[in-house]
């Protein structure tokens, strides 16, 4: 046998034994793997006939994602970790689901941890379920059986301990007809004393302002948005019960429950809305909107506050301008671009008008409701 032949048959065999240890050292792995951490489910449930499970195990099968994980929490401490496993998307699509044929998808953690994703984020954001962090195929009890990682949302999103996903077929479209000053409509609630890290604040039980709102529809989702702009759905069943606004300390305004952790906060708070209410906190909302001169005062349009919370067709609709005393003004959709409302330092919230003859000023601004 010529020499070059020899070499070559050397090398061959060679290779044939590296591809036969790789792949028992690859059995030997798989086979190393924790029966009972892998059976770990994921239930999807909902709308749809009969809830659905994967195991740990069988999304290790589907088409893995590498990300080099980064989030910031709302505290503004930054969080970077190695992640790996499969798309959301293609989770659903192993169990013959398409995220697109639904509203919104809910992802609970073990610790009832909550945070609602729309399909914009869904195609926007790819999520993944991270089954693989840093390296560690087991992970910890604090994250497993898998951690949401919505890349380039803030920490809420990146929900923990995942075991459930809830489908939702049909979402109540807003329709808002009512939009209160949050400080004069929780008047007279007896503020709950919620510790808050070694702080003990003020919170106004959510409950109990729905309780004053015109209509509350238990399917709607319940919407916040933060000063800085973010922006964040609930499914109103989350926030029916020991969910709180937090109005005074650090961060304030807040949402609060026992289920959510420092950082998954939404910290100042803008304004927030069910079907068909809203509330917003003046000081915070300016931030969103920016501020007109009213003479020799500075402040907020009325109309400003309407678009920034997503009302739609003003022009079109009539409104009533009611103060906290039961004074109103009824104006049209474009004599409130004329409306200012004001941020006094008593507290009150009164409202000017830079035009107009017989629109009176509000003392201290109830609510705008259109008719």
């Amino acid at each position: 046998m010529p020499e070059s032949v020899k070499i070559i048959y050397f090398y061959l065999v060679l290779l044939l034994i590296c591809l036969a240890l790789g792949g028992c050292a690859g059995q030997q792995a798989s086979e190393a793997r924790n029966p009972e951490y892998e059976s770990q489910k994921i239930v999807v449930e909902g709308d749809i006939d009969e809830p659905k499970e994967i195991t740990v195990g069988e999304m290790r099968v589907l088409s893995q994602q590498k990300l080099d994980a980064s989030l910031t929490r709302t505290t503004g401490l930054l969080e970077e970790f190695n992640a790996t496993g499969p798309t959301v998307k293609d989770v659903l699509e192993h169990m013959g689901i398409d995220y697109r044929d639904y509203k919104g998808i809910g992802f609970t953690g073990k610790d009832n941890y909550y945070c609602l994703v729309t399909p914009e984020i869904m195609a926007e954001y790819e999520p993944v379920l991270a089954i693989t962090v840093d390296g560690q195929s087991e992970l910890s009890e604090e994250l497993r059986p898998a951690r949401l990682c919505v890349q380039g949302e803030f920490g809420p999103y990146w929900v923990k301990m995942v075991d459930r996903i809830v489908l939702y077929k049909e979402i109540p479209e807003k329709d808002i007809t009512s939009i209160w000053v949050f400080k004069n409509l929780a008047e007279g609630i007896e503020p709950y004393q919620y510790e808050y890290y070694g702080s003990q604040d003020d919170a106004i039980e959510l409950a109990q302002i729905f309780s004053r709102f015109d209509n509350v529809d238990s399917k709607a989702f319940f919407t916040m948005k933060s000063a800085d702009g973010f922006k964040k759905n609930e499914a109103m069943n989350m926030v029916t019960q020991r969910y709180y606004i937090k109005v005074t300390g650090e961060g304030a305004p807040m949402n609060m429950a026992p289920n959510i952790k420092l950082g998954m906060n939404v910290m100042h708070i803008a304004w927030f809305s069910t079907n068909a209410d809203a509330a917003f906190f003046p000081e915070e909302i300016v931030e969103l909107t920016g501020e007109e001169q009213a003479g020799a005062q500075k402040g907020v349009t009325l109309r400003a506050i309407l678009e920034e919370i997503g009302l739609t067709d003003i022009d079109k609709k009539q409104f009533e301008v009611i103060g906290a005393d039961g004074n109103s003004v009824k104006v049209s959709g474009q004599e409130l671009n004329q409306g200012i409302l004001l941020i006094k330092d008593d507290g009150s919230y009164p409202v000017v008008w830079t035009e107009g003859e017989g629109l009176n000023p509000i003392d201290n601004l109830m609510r705008i409701r259109s008719n």
